[in-house]
């Protein structure tokens, strides 16, 4: 039975490391993705029901890599937990801020780009400077240019490609609007899975604050699941 809402920091504490928090999540996952199951007709108006079924397996093999390297290399990006946080219930904003950062550019990139021939498309590296809440919802604060580049990064160790952003340029130069393409060569049709789930993330679990996206949870495509 699937339950609602599943507490994402069962078992960890304030004093959990990066790399804690990655294998946690990674074991939070879906073992598998069933073959057919029903879908939501506004899911449906993005892309037909077949892509979006292969777009999820494929965002789940993609979200294991991710914690699964993050794991590997969490020393790189982990940061010292202030004397102030220590006993207090975790927060992924406060205490993980890598994977928050990371998990509001993907659902910036999936939600407010255009997705044409295994490309999803933006125009402006400002689209993935929000912080977006687990609520879905856009936070006052934004990602810094340093952090941003800093977790882009790592998404292209992880195989995901931005064409259009030269790392070379100084930060404060890249704020502009040109145009921006995101690619998976691996596996394009992760970018289906990935759009999908930031509709999903943000359009849907604003009143349950349910953190679909990061434990990569397809019963957010099909409330009927939530009952079996």
């Amino acid at each position: 039975m699937h339950k609602l809402n599943p507490n994402i920091y069962h078992g960890l504490s304030s004093e959990s490391t990066l790399g804690d928090m990655a294998r946690h999540l990674q074991s939070l996952l879906p073992v598998e993705i069933p073959v057919n199951y029903p879908i939501k007709p506004m899911f449906t108006n993005i892309e037909i029901e077949e892509n979006i079924r292969n777009g999820m397996v494929a965002l789940l093999d993609f979200m294991r890599l991710f914690y699964g390297l993050l794991a590997e290399i969490s020393k790189q990006y982990d940061k010292p937990k202030p004397q102030s946080r220590l006993g207090k219930t975790p927060s992924i904003a406060v205490d993980f801020p890598f994977i928050y950062h990371a998990r509001s550019i993907l659902l910036n990139i999936g939600y407010n780009s255009k997705l044409n021939d295994n490309v999803l498309s933006f125009c402006g590296i400002k689209t993935l400077n929000p912080i977006i809440c687990c609520e879905g919802m856009e936070a006052t604060t934004k990602i810094s240019m340093p952090k941003l580049i800093s977790c882009i990064g790592f998404l292209n160790d992880c195989g995901m490609y931005f064409e259009g952003l030269d790392f070379d340029t100084p930060s404060h130069c890249m704020a502009d609007d040109r145009p921006i393409e995101v690619t998976y060569p691996d596996n394009p049709v992760v970018l289906v899975g990935l759009k999908i789930m930031a509709v999903a993330q943000r359009d849907l679990q604003w009143k349950t604050k349910d953190e679909v996206f990061l434990r990569c949870d397809y019963h957010a495509l099909a409330s009927d699941l939530r009952k079996r």
